[in-house]
């Protein structure tokens, strides 16, 4: 049975003599892997379509087990991306997370967009490091509020009272910020700025394309990845760790 899907390539990896493995983000059917037979004969033609950070229509076919990509036509190559190491280096740490995050077959329509936006978004960056860490890490708060599992920043996670500006601390197994005085027991916490709590916000509040707008500090940015590692290393780790996280 043949299969036409709007995906995005996120990662290749060689098997046997000649074949690839292609791991895709699809608007159709979440995440999937497929196999490009013959891509790396130096003759091929489907393999300059199917390089990672590219969007494109991809036609598989498949009967059992792994589809065969027979086709493909690009949507968008980003090619100021692939130009720009800098840019490259956020985006495959983005995907990498991707993976990790996200099982295979589980369609969701808002984060096949989320990814686009993103990558659209990128594209229109020039090398400008803080701008481009807030656009990553305001999309990688958005995607954990896509999948289902928003961490509360407007109140303390515990005692649900309003938290003040200063000393409080995020803990990803309470799925949040906490403050001062509840933090106290608390093993695994990372103290967290103010400025940060308010960024939180405004991504899980705003659209991606008004990130690249708001001016961040260095130390914030620091603070803001320091939250994200935590919470993807915790959950990916931890098969239900999603169960104490806020939700929507």
């Amino acid at each position: 049975m043949d299969y036409k899907y709007q995906g995005i390539i996120l990662n290749k990896k060689d098997i046997a003599e000649v074949d690839r493995i292609y791991t895709i983000y699809t608007q159709e059917a979440g995440k999937i892997r497929v196999i490009g037979k013959g891509v790396r004969r130096p003759n091929a033609k489907l393999a300059g379509n199917l390089e990672p950070i590219t969007a494109a229509e991809i036609f598989v076919a498949k009967t059992k087990g792994m589809g065969k990509v027979t086709g493909t036509i690009p949507v968008n190559v980003f090619i100021n991306i692939k130009s720009d190491l800098d840019l490259l280096n956020r985006i495959f740490y983005v995907f990498r997370l991707i993976e990790r995050l996200i099982p295979e077959q589980e369609q969701d329509e808002r984060i096949f967009n989320l990814i686009f936006n993103y990558l659209h978004e990128m594209e229109k960056q020039k090398k400008e490091s803080e701008k481009n860490d807030v656009l990553t890490f305001g999309f990688l708060f958005k995607l954990l509020d896509a999948l289902g599992y928003r961490l509360e920043a407007g109140r303390c996670v515990h005692c649900e009272r309003k938290l003040f500006p200063e000393n409080n601390y995020f803990s990803i197994a309470r799925g949040g910020v906490l403050c001062q005085d509840c933090a106290k027991n608390e093993i695994r916490r990372i103290k967290v700025s103010n400025e940060a709590i308010k960024l939180i916000r405004i991504f899980l509040s705003n659209k991606l394309e008004n990130f690249s707008k708001l001016q961040v500090s260095s130390a914030d940015v620091g603070c803001l990845k320091t939250v994200i590692t935590e919470s993807v290393n915790w959950l990916a780790d931890s098969p239900r760790a999603f169960d104490n996280l806020a939700r929507i």
